[in-house]
Order: structure tokens, then sequence, then C-alpha cells
């Protein structure tokens, strides 16, 4: 009868035994439980019809549950479809905490104000099994065609209207581009304008200085060539090219002739049928010719020879010069200064 007794109360012991872990393990579960956070959210509780918007899904759990996210295939609701589902991304934060995010893609084609039940989630931790949910939401899914009905389906495109052509719809283009036309030539005239008178000189405010008459050049050179006396120091050939060389500039100023690009005989001919004298020829003969058998056939002259080049070179410029006339200012100038000059004599003598 003791053994007896003694068997029943270690059953009864057992039972308890187990009634009090199954007890303990329920208040650890619903710990767990009570540390779970799940939370839904829209970027915007309002889209046009057609349009897509984010559901985001976040758990908030801690390390070492098993969470089994809802397997929507492509709606969430009747009237809310899915257009794109993201996989499930973690972060570890503090605590031995995870964070689990899903996000959801969605659109819908039925306007009007439409419900999202709360989203469940499975808990799995060892054996036992439990249900967590998401807050609820509300989608306003707005048609801004007040034509359009979905259920008709896809219509034609309407053909473009006639609609009769104004002349003051291009009025503003043609004023426009013409304005812009206008000024584009005015600036090209002005550049053109510029341009020609810059290389005219003309464009200068100070006065131009008067250009020298070709016939003061040539003997200004001829001067100073005379006063060198290269012959004398055996630069026989450099005396020669001076020479012949301002008598060709002196051609090209004065009958504009291309002399420094021509040979002696195409600058007689060239002169053949100007206006100048038999004498004046001859004496252009004689230079260019000795010239050119001192420079190229090395022929060496006579002293008295060098002299009679120069003598024709200077003679040449003074038989063929353009005599200038003189304007009334400028004869004017001259009496002036020739009376001034009479007047400053006399007073000198007395």
């Amino acid at each position: 009868m003791s053994g007896f007794v003694t068997i029943n109360t270690i059953k009864r012991l057992g039972i308890k035994i187990s009634t009090l872990a199954m007890l303990l393990f329920m208040v650890a579960f619903s710990t767990n439980a009570q540390q779970i956070n799940v939370k839904a959210t829209l970027d915007s509780t309002m889209i046009f019809i057609g349009g897509q918007i984010d559901l985001t899904l976040e758990v908030s759990q801690p390390e070492g549950l098993i969470i089994n996210f809802p397997n929507f295939t492509d709606t969430i609701t009747k009237n809310i479809e899915i257009v794109e589902k993201g996989e499930v991304d973690s972060v570890k934060i503090d605590h031995n905490r995870l964070v689990l995010t899903q996000l959801y893609r969605i659109t819908s084609f039925d306007s009007g104000l439409h419900y999202i039940p709360p989203i469940q989630l499975e808990i799995i931790q060892q054996d036992a099994k439990n249900i967590a949910a998401s807050n609820e939401l509300s989608l306003m899914v707005i048609n801004p065609f007040e034509d359009v009905d979905p259920e008709k389906g896809v219509m034609d495109i309407k053909a473009p209207i006639d609609a009769p052509f104004k002349i003051s719809e291009v009025l503003g283009f043609i004023y426009l581009y013409g304005g812009i036309a206008l000024a584009l030539g005015l600036l090209i005239w002005l550049f053109l304008y510029l341009r020609k008178n810059r290389t005219e000189g003309r464009l200068s405010f100070i006065k131009p200085k008067p250009k020298e008459p070709a016939h003061v050049i040539a003997l200004r050179e001829l001067d100073k060539i005379k006063a060198s006396k290269l012959w004398e120091h055996n630069r026989v050939k450099e005396f020669y090219t001076q020479v012949t060389d301002t008598i060709r500039n002196y051609i090209e100023l004065r009958y504009e002739q291309p002399a420094m690009e021509q040979t002696s005989q195409e600058i007689f001919d060239s002169l053949r049928t100007l206006d100048i004298g038999p004498k004046s020829m001859e004496q252009l003969r004689q230079v260019l010719e000795l010239a050119d058998l001192v420079k190229f056939a090395k022929f060496n002259p006579l002293p008295d020879e060098n002299g009679i080049s120069l003598m024709n070179a200077y003679f040449f410029v003074n038989q063929t010069k353009k005599e200038e006339v003189k304007s009334l200012e400028e004869e004017k100038e001259t009496m002036l200064a020739n009376e001034a000059e009479t007047s400053a004599s006399a007073t000198l003598e007395k």
C-alpha cells in the first residue's frame, strides 16, 4: 500500500514539474513576442490611378527568432497589385536585435479609398509558432481623367484637330528672328567698314603725315649712297646694288610698275610707252646695264664710270619726277614764309 502511494506521489510531482516548465516556456515566448515590432508604411497615402508607390514592411526582433514574411504573389488585396517585390534585408542594431525590411512596389487601377489590413508574419522559436501583425493602412487612388473608364478598355487615339492658321501666331517669331538677322547684318557691315577704313588708315583721329613724293625718297637715298663712297672701299657690287634698288623703288612709286621684280630689259619695255624722254631712258639704260655687268659678270668698272652711273641716277630722277601742284593754302603759307624771311634779312642789314 505504501508503494502504491509512493508511485502516485511521483506521478503527481512529474505532472507539476511538466506544467511548471510549460508555463515558464510560454512566459519566455510571450516575452520575446512582446519584443517584436512590425510596422508597415507607404511613401504616400494618395496616388493617381495607375501610379506606383512603395510599401515597406519592417520588423524589429531579438536575435534567434525565425520570421516568415508573407508570401504575396501578385496582389496584396483585391484592388492593390504588386509590381515588384524586393528581397528581405537585415541590419543588426544594438542589444542583439535585428531589423528586417522588405519593400513592395504597388499600384492600383481602381479609383477610391482602399483598405490594407494588417500584414501577418509567422514567428518560430524552437518548436513553438506565433503570429505578429503590422498596423493597418489606407490608400486613396484618384482618377484625374473624368472621361476615362477602366472598364471600357483601351480606346484609340483621337485624330489631330485641324485648327485655322492665324498670322498672329507667327508674328512673334517673325519679329524675333527678323531682329536677330538685322542685328547680325549690322554687325557684319560694321566689321567690314571698320576693317576697310583701318586698312586705308582713315580711322585715326590724328592727321596722317603726308606721304613723301617718290623723287624725294629717291634723292635722299642717292645722297646717302654718295656720302658712303662704297666704290672707294672696294665695295663696287654693293654700290651698284644700292643704286639700282633706289632707281627700281622710284619707278614703282612714280609709275606704279613692279620694277623690283623685273629684269632690266622688262623695265625698259614697260617704260617705253610712258612719257619719258629719250635722254632720260639712255641714262637709265647706262645705270642698269652697267650694274648687271658688275653684279652678274663680275665686271670691274673704272672709277669714272662709277661717278657717271651715280650722276645719271640723279639726272633720271630729277628729269622724270612729278611736280607737285600746291594748294592755295600751301601757296599762302609759302608766301608768308618768304615775306617773313625777307623782312628778317632787311632788319639784319639795317
